[in-house]
């Protein structure tokens, strides 16, 4: 198929379009299309082939240069020089200093931010009394660098912090950490919880998936010192960008 075929009809509204042309150049990539050791068409032939700007066209490849996929040379052209990096090697969440280190290394791009009335199944999903108020604010969350997101990233947030969110459109740094730095209260415990699921639908379609393919849950529930339940977070992701380890060791005898 000609470069020129390429169809962009469902770009998707709410993602930077740098990142949809760079997740597609990246696509074309693993496919072997542009094979590693191979030269990327031209500027001129990419911008008539997605029908964008040379700048956002100049973005996308910006964003493979930094994670290794693609570097360039004056004369030469941009040579692809690897097929992208492997998240399952780069998630890790087994202490609050992983949870840091992952927000710190990832960027969560908001597409909504609405304020709900917990009340049936959602009060019951977030173990609270019915009736109390929370923003809940969602988005995709990209590591630094990548193009294709990590996961869909949802958080309700207590009434009392809503303020903490105010401005932000893109945020690169633990939201717990923003909430103790808010209300000068440490969370002291998080609760973390994964279960399997099919990714069906919206998810399916933001996260670039097949309809139906196997995922995970993950929720996070953030309790004040004093045990009240200030966030409450949900990561759904694809399998294959996920990697669990534990080390096992014997009893002392």
């Amino acid at each position: 198929m000609q470069e020129a075929e390429i169809q962009l009809a469902n770009l998707k509204r709410d993602t930077p379009l740098y990142l949809q042309i760079a997740h597609r150049l990246e696509q074309r990539i693993r496919d072997e299309v542009y094979p590693v050791g191979s030269l990327l068409p031209t500027e001129a032939e990419l911008v008539e082939a997605f029908q964008v700007s040379r700048h956002t066209v100049r973005q996308a490849i910006e964003q493979l240069k930094r994670n290794g996929t693609l570097s360039a040379r004056k004369g030469v052209g941009t040579k692809v020089e690897s097929r992208g990096s492997d998240f399952s090697t780069r998630f890790r969440g087994q202490s609050r200093h992983d949870l840091f280190d992952f927000s710190n290394e990832s960027e969560l791009f908001f597409e909504t931010k609405t304020e709900v009335i917990a009340r049936g199944a959602l009060a019951d999903e977030l173990q609270v009394t019915s009736g109390r108020k929370f923003t809940h604010a969602a988005g995709l969350r990209y590591f630094k660098g990548e193009t294709v997101p990590f996961c869909w990233n949802e958080a309700y947030l207590d009434e009392s912090v809503k303020e903490v969110l105010q401005g932000v459109d893109v945020l690169r740094k633990a939201l717990f950490q923003m909430i103790e730095n808010y209300t000068g209260e440490r969370i002291t415990s998080i609760h973390q919880e994964l279960k399997p699921i099919q990714i069906e639908g919206m998810l399916a379609e933001k996260l670039d998936v097949a309809e139906g393919s196997l995922g995970l849950r993950m929720t996070r529930r953030y309790l004040s010192s004093r045990g009240r339940m200030l966030e409450y977070a949900i990561q759904t992701l694809p399998t294959e960008r996920f990697n669990y380890r534990t080390i096992l060791l014997a009893d002392e005898k």
